[in-house]
């Protein structure tokens, strides 16, 4: 029977190198899903941070019909810090582009964080005299999700 004990040996071997294998693969994925997890938890509590608001005055919007100029001011009321690049605007359902705007954050800041006013000066755009509504979405500086603001005024 010394030949049963090598099989068995062998067989003992093979099913601990399999065993191994497994857990080896159960812990990677289990160690990925954890590191997922936390990623989109802080991904999750950026986004439910972030609040902009639109602080014009609604009846004496800055707007210049000779320079075809509108400024908008964006206040930062969240906690997370914003990339004002990543600041989209909708007036009456139209799309203006980047190219179409400037951004300066004001008071001297150098990042958009809490309580930061970001001046929006958008170019080129022509309005008549009425109602107005406007979206702005804003972008967290670390994820890519939006966050919106809406907003009504009169020209």
């Amino acid at each position: 029977m010394p030949g049963t004990s090598a099989s068995q040996m062998i067989f003992f071997i093979a099913a601990m190198i399999v065993a191994t294998s497994v857990a080896g693969i159960f812990i990677t994925t289990t160690v990925n899903l954890a590191k997922d997890l936390m990623k989109e938890a802080e991904r999750q509590r950026e986004e439910f941070n972030t609040h902009v608001t639109i602080i014009n005055d609604e009846s004496s919007m800055p707007y210049n019909s000779t320079c075809s100029t509108l400024v908008l001011y964006t206040m930062n009321t969240g906690s997370t810090v914003l990339n004002e690049q990543g600041t989209k605007i909708l007036i009456n359902g139209t799309y203006y582009t980047k190219d179409n705007m400037t951004f300066t954050l004001l008071d001297g800041a150098t990042e958009w964080k809490n309580e930061v006013v970001l001046q929006i000066t958008i170019t080129n755009i022509t309005l008549a005299s009425g109602d107005y509504s406007l979206k702005v979405w804003v972008q967290g500086a670390k994820f890519a999700f939006l966050k919106s603001a809406a907003f009504s005024f009169k020209i």
